[in-house]
C-alpha cells in the first residue's frame, strides 16, 4: 500500500475546468474538513510491509465513493459513472485533476468493503471522535441526555421462498456433479434436468398457487436435491475435489436440505437458525412487527444518540434482547464522557425492573411512567 499524493488546492483543480467548482458544494465542503489522513494510517494497518505487487487504491478514493453511493442511493457500476461525470465526485475523492474516466474498476468496491472489514470499528471511532470535536467546538454546552433503541438494517435480497431455494440448490447441485464428472472421466450422471426444469417453470408461471401445489412443489425439489448430493457424495469418495467456493456452497445446500426436509416430513414452518440465502448464509429472519413488513431480513443493532453522535452498541445477524445491552451502553457512555448521562430516552422493552434499579443506584433520570398498575387517582402535577 502507498499513500496517495496530496491533492491540488480548490483553486488549482478548477483550472483544468471551463466551469470551476462552487466553492459552497457539499462534498467540496466536506473534503476538506474530513479526517483522511487518520483514516488513511488506520487503513495501512491491513497491509504487510513486505507485500509486493501492485499497490492498492488509495483509502480516500474507494471511501469516499462508498459515501457517494450509500448518500445518492447508487449501485457499483452507477457510483462509478457518476464520479466520471462529476467533477465534485472526483475532488471529494482527492484525485488531483478532473479526468474524464473511471477513476477505477466498480469490482474494486467489493474487494475494498471486504479489506476494511476487520477495521471497521476502529473507522467508525475515528470519524465518530472528528465529529464529536467539530460538535463541541460549535457547542459550548453540553445536554448529558442519551437515546438508545434498536433496529433492523435490511439487506437487499430476494424474497425467500422454500421453492426458489430448492430450486437454486438443485441448479447448483447439477453443476457440481457435472464438473466433478469431468474430473474422473466417467458419464454424466442421469439428473433428469430437463424434466426437473419443466415442473419448475410450470409452477413457477401461477405465482399464486394453492397450498396443495406449493406442497408438491417442496416435496418434488427435495427428492430432486436428495438424489444429487447422493451423485455429489459417491464422486467425493471416488476422488473428485471441489473448488474453495464449491465446497463452501455444497455445506450450505446440506444444511438447508435438512432444515426443509424437518419442516416438510413435521409439517411446519420454522426452524432455528433458518437459512433464507445461498449467498449469505449468515443472514437470519428479524422478527419486527412493523406495519410495513412484519419480518425483516438483515442485520439487527443495538444503537445510542447522545450529542448528535450515533454509536454501535451491538451488531448481529441473529434476533437478540436489546434490554440486556442496557448497562453495556451505560458504561460505553461513562468511557467516552467520563461520567454518565442526566437522562436516559428508551422504549417500554428497556425499562424493566433490573434496568430501573441500575438507573435509581447511578443517579439517572429514565423516561417512562413506573412500573405496575396506575394509580386511581393521578395528581395533576
Amino acid at each position: 500500500y502507498r499513500q496517495s499524493p496530496h491533492q491540488l488546492s480548490f483553486e488549482s483543480f478548477g483550472c483544468g475546468l471551463s466551469t470551476p467548482l462552487s466553492p459552497d458544494n457539499e462534498w467540496v465542503r466536506l473534503a476538506d474538513i474530513f479526517p483522511w489522513k487518520e483514516l488513511d494510517e488506520a487503513y495501512q494497518l491491513e497491509f504487510s510491509k513486505k507485500s509486493t505487487g501492485r499497490a492498492a487504491k488509495p483509502f480516500r478514493m474507494l471511501y469516499g465513493a462508498g459515501l457517494i453511493q450509500n448518500r445518492m442511493k447508487l449501485t457499483d457500476r452507477g457510483v462509478v459513472d457518476a464520479i466520471r461525470d462529476t467533477p465534485a465526485y472526483q475532488y471529494f475523492i482527492g484525485l488531483s485533476e478532473y479526468r474524464a474516466e473511471k477513476p477505477f474498476a466498480y469490482t474494486s468496491l467489493c474487494t475494498f468493503r471486504k479489506r476494511i472489514a476487520d477495521i471497521s470499528e476502529l473507522v467508525r471511532n475515528i470519524i465518530n471522535d472528528w465529529l464529536r470535536a467539530k460538535i463541541e467546538a460549535v457547542v459550548p454546552f453540553k445536554v448529558d441526555v442519551m437515546i438508545t433503541d434498536a433496529t433492523a438494517i435490511p439487506v437487499k435480497i430476494r424474497y425467500p421462498q422454500d421453492t426458489s431455494l430448492l430450486n437454486q440448490a438443485r441448479q447448483n447441485l447439477e453443476d457440481m456433479a457435472i464438473d466433478m464428472a469431468h474430473q474422473l472421466n466417467v458419464p454424466n450422471p442421469r439428473m433428469y434436468k430437463r424434466e426437473a426444469k419443466q415442473v419448475w417453470t410450470a409452477f413457477s408461471r401461477h405465482p399464486k398457487s394453492q397450498k396443495q401445489s406449493v406442497h408438491k412443489q417442496v416435496k418434488a425439489q427435495l427428492q430432486y436435491v436428495r438424489r444429487d448430493l447422493r451423485y455429489i457424495n459417491e464422486f467425493i469418495d471416488a476422488g473428485a475435489i471441489l473448488t474453495a467456493k464449491q465446497a463452501v456452497r455444497l455445506g450450505v445446500i446440506r444444511i438447508l436440505f435438512d432444515q426443509q426436509w424437518h419442516m416438510f416430513t413435521h409439517n411446519i414452518h420454522h426452524v432455528a437458525d433458518r437459512i433464507i440465502s445461498l449467498q449469505q448464509p449468515y443472514i437470519r429472519p428479524i422478527q419486527r412487527g412493523k406495519a410495513k413488513a412484519k419480518v425483516e431480513f438483515g442485520a439487527k443493532i443495538d444503537a445510542s444518540l447522545s450529542e448528535g453522535i450515533v454509536d454501535i452498541e451491538r451488531f448481529e445477524f441473529s434476533a437478540f434482547n436489546e434490554s440486556k445491552d442496557f448497562e453495556a451502553t451505560l458504561d460505553h457512555y461513562f468511557d467516552l464522557h467520563g461520567h454518565y448521562p442526566d437522562e436516559v430516552l428508551a422504549d417500554t422493552l428497556y425499562r424493566n425492573r433490573d434496568n430501573r434499579k441500575l438507573c435509581k443506584d447511578l443517579g439517572i433520570i429514565i423516561c417512562g411512567p413506573k412500573l405496575g398498575a396506575k394509580p386511581k387517582h393521578v395528581d395533576a402535577k
